[in-house]
C-alpha cells in the first residue's frame, strides 16, 4: 500500500504530467519527487564538495604538533598527502597558466614553478607560524630540461613530483600541456612514521638524451635507526610520459665511527655516495644476525655504469667480506634453505652440519674475530652457547669451512 505522502506525490506528478503533456522536464519531476518525501535524493543530487584547498589543509593541521613524533597529536598522513596533491595542482596552474608573467625571467618553467610554490610557502609561514620553521612547508626545484622535479617537505614528511610535457595526451592526441607524473617510489603513500629527508640529483644521460635523476631518501624512526633508499629514474616522454625506475637500492645507515685501517674487529661502513659522472656509487648497510648492537654491522657499496642508454651493474664491495658468509649461513641455516646455504660453504659436509645444528637464536654479542692461518679466520659468537665459524678465502671468495658449538 502506498503511504499518504507517496500517494500525494503520485497524484501530484500525474497531474503535472497531464498539465504539461509529456513536455514537463524530467528535472522538475525529480524536484517534486524530493519535496514529496525523498529528501535523500536531493542530497545525492547536490554537487559534491571539492577537495580542500591548500590553505584549508594548513589550517586543519595547524591544530596539531608540527612534529609528528610528538605523541598525542592526530594522524595527519592523509591530510599531508592531500596537501602535496594541492601543491602539485598549484605548480601545474603556474606552468600551464595563461596569465602574463610578473617579469621576463618568470617566463621560464622553473621560475613559474618557484613562483607558485613560494606563495604556498608564505601561506604555511603564516598559518603554521607556531611551528618550528623547519616543519613548515618548504620546497626545492631541480631543473632537468625539458622537465622539472619538485621536492616538497612538510612536518616530518618529504616527497617529490616530476613535471613534464608528454608527447601524447590521455585522449591520444598530441599534447602541449605540463603534467604531474608520479614516480613509483616518491615517498607519498608509504608513510612509516618518524623523519624523512629527500635529496634530488641529476644523472648523466645516455645516448638517447632522456632526462634522468636520482632520489635519495633518508628515513629515521621516532626512536632510533636510520634507513637509506636510492631510486634512479628515466623519463620516457613518448606516449603518456612514464617514469622508468631503473635502479633501486634500500638499506640502513651505520652509526659506526671510522676506525683505524687494519683493525680486525672494525665494522666501519664502506664507500661514498656519488651521483655525478658515468659511474655512480650507492653505499648502504643492513641488519644481520651478527650485529653487536642496534646498528648494522655489514655494509656494501654498489657501483653502476650509467653512460649508456641501459644502466649496468658494475661491482659490489663489502666492508667485511669475511663476515658476510657467516651472516648468510646463519640466516639460511635457520631457514633450512640448503641450496642457498651451500653457496656460502666450502663443502657439503659443513653445510649439512650447519643446517642440522644451528641454534634458532644466534646474536652478535661477544663477537670475536682472530686469524688462525693464511687467509683463514675464526669468528666466534658468545651467546648461551659459544658458536664458532671458520672462514677461508678461496679463489677470491670467503667461505665457511668449519662450524662448531661449544
Amino acid at each position: 500500500m502506498m503511504g499518504l505522502a507517496g500517494e500525494a506525490w503520485w497524484q501530484l506528478s500525474w497531474g503535472l504530467s497531464k498539465m504539461a503533456g509529456s513536455r514537463l522536464p524530467p528535472a522538475i519531476l525529480v524536484v517534486f519527487l524530493s519535496a514529496a518525501g525523498s529528501p535523500g535524493l536531493v542530497h545525492a543530487l547536490q554537487p559534491a564538495a571539492g577537495p580542500a584547498s591548500f590553505e584549508d589543509l594548513l589550517k586543519e593541521m595547524s591544530t596539531g604538533p608540527g612534529n609528528s613524533c610528538d605523541w598525542g597529536g592526530a594522524d595527519f598522513s592523509r591530510l599531508e598527502d592531500d596537501l602535496f596533491d594541492q601543491a602539485d595542482e598549484a605548480v601545474l596552474q603556474g606552468l600551464n597558466g595563461t596569465a602574463p608573467p610578473a617579469s621576463p625571467s618568470t617566463s621560464r618553467p622553473k621560475d613559474r614553478a618557484v613562483r607558485a610554490l613560494t606563495a604556498l610557502e608564505h601561506a604555511s609561514a603564516e598559518i603554521n607560524k607556531d611551528w618550528p620553521e623547519g616543519n613548515r612547508f618548504h620546497f626545492d626545484v631541480l631543473d632537468v630540461p625539458p622537465a622539472l622535479v619538485v621536492k616538497m617537505t612538510y612536518r616530518n614528511r618529504a616527497t617529490f613530483t616530476f613535471f613534464g610535457v608528454p608527447r601524447v595526451a590521455d585522449d591520444q592526441r598530441p599534447n602541449t600541456a605540463w603534467r604531474a607524473i608520479r614516480a613509483e617510489d616518491d615517498g607519498r603513500f608509504d608513510r612509516d612514521g618518524g623523519y624523512e629527508e629527500v635529496s634530488l640529483f641529476p644523472l648523466r644521460r645516455g645516448h638517447s638524451n632522456r632526462v634522468r635523476f636520482l632520489a635519495k631518501f633518508d628515513r629515521s624512526g621516532c626512536g632510533s635507526g636510520v634507513g637509506v633508499s636510492y631510486y634512479a629514474y628515466e623519463w620516457v616522454p613518448e606516449e603518456l610520459g612514464a617514469l622508468d625506475e631503473f635502479i633501486k637500492a634500500q638499506g640502513a645507515v651505520s652509526r659506526e665511527e671510522p676506525s683505524e685501517k687494519g683493525r680486525s674487529n672494525s665494522l666501519a661502513p664502506i664507500g661514498r655516495f656519488q651521483a655525478a659522472g658515468a659511474l655512480i656509487t650507492l653505499p648502504y648497510c643492513w641488519h644481520s644476525q651478527i650485529d653487536t648492537w642496534n646498528n648494522p654491522s655489514l655494509c656494501a657499496v654498489d657501483s653502476y655504469d650509467i653512460s649508456r642508454d641501459r644502466a649496468r651493474f658494475v661491482h659490489r664491495a663489502f666492508n667485511r667480506p669475511d663476515l658476510v658468509p657467516v651472516a648468510r649461513v646463519i640466516e639460511y641455516g635457520q631457514a633450512h634453505d640448503y641450496p642457498a646455504l651451500l653457496a656460502y660453504c666450502a663443502s657439503r659436509e659443513v653445510a649439512l652440519k650447519i643446517i642440522r645444528d644451528i641454534p634458532p637464536f644466534v646474536y652478535g654479542s661477544g663477537l670475536e674475530i682472530r686469524p688462525i692461518g693464511a687467509a683463514k679466520k675464526r669468528v666466534e659468537l658468545k651467546n648461551n652457547d659459544v658458536v664458532q665459524f671458520d672462514v677461508e678465502k678461496r679463489a677470491g671468495r670467503w667461505l665457511v669451512s668449519g662450524f662448531r658449538i661449544q
